[in-house]
């Protein structure tokens, strides 16, 4: 599972979990599986750069359809392959995308549900 955490200051954010894996390195507290799994820290402004409607688009489609190929993708969404490839990119680079070789081409699937516990019911 990915989980999104937005923050308004990410270097006191680091600064608290290079202080927890410290403290786990050296014995000093107990590794809690909650806090050890993959979340990707952002502010919001970076936040709405990232999620952008077009890249949300694009991760629903890829979600619920079998996407056979980027230019395919591309043609659904009626948005040029360059600009499909370039986000695929960028959200590879997070972690939220996946890209798997297919015969001469690249799939991109997503394998993790993503989860925003800051805007989570309850």
């Amino acid at each position: 599972m990915v989980k999104i955490e937005i923050v308004a200051d990410i270097k006191e954010r680091m600064d608290e979990s290079w202080d927890y894996a410290d403290k786990v390195l050296k014995g000093k507290a107990r590794l809690d599986m909650k806090k050890a799994e993959r979340t990707i820290i952002l502010t919001p402004e970076i936040f709405a750069k990232v999620f952008s409607p077009e890249r949300i688009k694009l991760m629903l489609k890829i979600k619920r359809n079998n996407i056979s190929n980027i230019y395919q993708l591309a043609k659904e969404l009626n948005r040029k392959y360059e600009a499909v490839h370039r986000d695929i990119k960028l959200l590879e680079g997070f972690g939220i995308i996946k890209l798997r070789d297919k015969d001469r081409g690249k799939v991109p699937f997503m394998d993790e549900p993503i989860r925003m516990p800051e805007l989570a019911a309850g």
